[in-house]
């Protein structure tokens, strides 16, 4: 987790780089075969756990049943939470606080992907504190405690496991246009393990490993671009990250490529991490809060959803400010200037550069892609300014980004 200060110093006539604090207290063990840990770590936090578990074939190919196997090897006791969908859902998680309670858990361990782990810490905070969990999202009550989380990552995307953000969508209301996705930012649901093997990851075909790339270059560049100068070692970190993904993008064809998948795990573990982001302006994640509005109306991959609107979000801020978007565009696609283009000319190459390595990848382009229409735009607008998240958003600037990918 990152605190910052917004104000930059000037020192000898140059602004210096933000002052901040950084602060990830996650233990994380990394490297094939790390998975056979999960019950030795598990037992350190607690005896009695709750296993969260994700749709999917995970469960076909024996990925729970090795977890329940580690953990009562070690004396923990098990019960779960099935079914976990990937936008976690308010009525799946208040079913495994329900679960959670009666049983008595005192950890509650996560194995999957961010959808899982989102939905475990959203547990974890319910069971340690009074009222319903979705007062907690929607800021009505502080959070206060919650049982330790040990996080298992089976897809390289959105890095929870070391973070302490979780995102759930509430769905109560019978009428799905009105569903909220809204997220806690907590430290006390940082993982306290998070176990990340390669040979888990192995197991995620091409389309979902191609969202979850989308989604760790997606965690660099929303704070990346946010025009604060004098920050040259988290830029440095944030690019090496971006251009691992690029580098190792032959996993797409070759799945079973351990030494890419553990490039891609580590780099999305950092991308969430906070390393990346010290001395950065911490404004916000702005196109994370519109695809959430987007997600929660569709239903649709939270990687693929970026994929669409980050690019889109990214046009609108280089004409603004497209100093950073000269230096993506070198640093990272090596791109040269040619002659008689403009500052926003030349920013706007390196974002068309990304877009087509989207494409390559075979994710949309477009929001209609993911189902959405014309005639949704008005709500999608609106649940982003309902958001309680911090960003200073405008509704005619949302439609803008929205219109300019339909």
């Amino acid at each position: 987790m990152v605190a910052w200060q917004a104000a930059s110093q000037i020192t000898g006539g140059r602004e210096a780089m933000n002052s901040f604090q950084y602060y990830n207290p996650t233990k994380v063990i990394f490297g094939e075969g790390e998975y056979n840990q999960l019950g030795t770590e598990v037992k350190v936090l607690g005896m009695r756990a709750l296993l969260v578990k994700q749709e999917g074939p995970l469960e076909s190919l024996g990925i729970y049943a090795k977890a329940v196997k580690s953990l009562e090897a070690a004396g923990v006791k098990v019960c779960c939470l099935k079914n976990v969908s990937s936008n976690p859902r308010l009525s799946k998680v208040r079913e495994g606080i329900a679960i959670a309670t009666k049983n008595n858990v005192d950890v509650v361990v996560a194995v999957g992907g961010g959808s899982v782990m989102d939905a475990a810490k959203a547990v974890a905070i319910g069971v340690a504190n009074e009222g319903d969990v979705w007062d907690y999202f929607s800021r009505k009550r502080t959070v206060k405690g919650a049982l330790p989380v040990v996080a298992v990552s089976t897809i390289s995307a959105t890095g929870s496991e070391t973070s302490c953000h979780a995102v759930i969508t509430n769905d109560t209301d019978p009428d799905t246009a009105r569903w909220q996705k809204w997220a806690v930012h907590e430290p006390v649901v940082f993982p306290r393990v998070a176990i990340i093997d390669p040979q888990l990851l192995a197991t995620v075909p091409a389309r979902l490993t191609a969202a979850g790339m989308a989604d760790t270059i997606s965690h660099v560049i929303e704070g990346y671009f946010d025009g604060v100068p004098e920050n040259p070692i988290s830029d440095r970190i944030g690019e090496g990250i971006v251009m691992t993904v690029l580098e190792n993008d032959q996993v797409l064809e070759n799945p079973d490529d351990l030494s890419a998948r553990a490039s891609l795990g580590w780099a999305a573990t950092l991308a969430m991490s906070g390393l990346q982001d010290c001395g950065r302006s911490n404004a916000g994640f702005p196109a994370h809060w519109i695809q959430h509005a987007v997600g929660a109306v569709t239903d649709t991959s939270h990687g693929e959803g970026l994929a669409v609107i980050n690019p889109a979000w990214l046009e609108h801020v280089n004409k603004e400010n497209p100093e950073k978007f000269i230096q993506f565009a070198k640093r990272v696609f090596d791109l040269e200037r040619k002659e008689g283009m403009t500052d926003v000319e030349f920013g706007q190459s390196g974002i068309d550069a990304l877009k087509a390595v989207f494409k390559k990848w075979g994710l949309p382009l477009r929001l209609r892609e993911l189902g959405v229409t014309e005639e949704m735009i008005p709500t999608i607008i609106t649940s982003v300014l309902e958001s309680p998240e911090s960003y200073a958003f405008d509704a005619k600037t949302i439609d803008k980004v929205l219109r300019s990918c339909l």
